[in-house]
């Protein structure tokens, strides 16, 4: 079955939790698309200064914002992920949520957290690298730098992930993060990954946009300029299963999952790594 995935590049305000909601509501119900995959932090922007800052503006899941959000997939019905700062207690996360027709299907908390922004001041996620079952295929999620780690998709590969959808707020340094990992990542698991990068000059950062949709060999079937738009394709979310790829019957045929050798890969579950010269801070309550 054959859906069609779109990207929205949006220049989130930092802070105008109203005015963002509106073009993430707006984004869904205009762009034509089964799939909408937003930026990171598209809700409420991401340079905060002060973990006060962020308290401020974070919403719980579900909420106000993923009810609106819901309300327009319903409408529309169609699929939409976008990010957010999520409050759970005294806790917050970077998060991205996966909503549909009827209402919210999963959320994912990034794993990885860079010293950038409000990442600063997010607790690491605690869900692990769930597969969300859906209408259109199995989706996984992740955030920006979380790409990073090659375990991170590949996790979600072996739990079932067709599409692998990835909200980013990838700045103008991250230029190998936005440009090549997507395609690495993609064909290195052989699923369909799609990011979402943000644009714009927000806390003294300016951002990239250069979103991508690449398909399980690779290929970047669409991508993104530096500005605010949409991008979309018509993808097999199936073909992300068929994992052996014949060149040459019988001559030349390669399965990067098949061929794997994880009775040699201890290692990646150590915990601990030489050369690590400093510990990354804890997040401030």
């Amino acid at each position: 079955m054959a859906i069609r995935v779109a990207v929205m590049q949006t220049d989130p305000k930092l802070g105008d939790v109203e005015g963002n909601l509106h073009t993430i509501v707006e984004t869904v119900e205009r762009v034509a698309c089964d799939l909408m995959v937003l930026p990171e932090c598209a809700l409420q922007g991401y340079g905060y200064d002060l973990p006060v800052e962020a308290a401020a503006v974070a919403q719980t899941v579900p909420g106000s914002a993923t009810d609106a959000v819901a309300e327009a997939c319903r409408r529309e019905q169609r699929h939409a992920v976008f990010g957010m700062i999520e409050a759970e207690g005294d806790r917050y996360y970077n998060t991205a949520v996966l909503v549909g027709p009827e209402g919210i299907v999963g959320k994912y908390r990034k794993m990885h957290l860079p010293f950038l922004g409000v990442d600063r001041f997010t607790w690491p996620g605690d869900l692990g690298f769930p597969v969300f079952e859906t209408p259109l295929g199995r989706i996984g999620l992740l955030i920006c730098f979380d790409l990073s780690f090659p375990e991170a998709a590949r996790a979600l590969k072996l739990g079932g992930a067709q599409i692998v959808c990835v909200p980013t707020n990838w700045p103008e340094a991250a230029e190998v993060s936005c440009v090549h990992a997507p395609m690495v990542r993609a064909q290195e698991n052989h699923v369909w990954l799609v990011t979402a990068n943000r644009v714009g000059t927000e806390a003294g950062t300016s951002f990239r946009g250069e979103s991508r949709i690449c398909d399980p060999d690779g290929g970047v079937l669409e991508q993104s300029g530096r500005g605010t738009g949409s991008i979309s394709a018509e993808i097999d979310p199936m073909e992300a299963d068929r994992n052996r790829i014949i060149i040459r019957p019988g001559e030349y045929e390669i399965d990067r999952i098949l061929s794997r050798r994880p009775d040699h890969y201890g290692a990646l579950s150590e915990g601990s790594s030489r050369g690590t010269l400093e510990q990354a801070p804890a997040p401030t309550p």
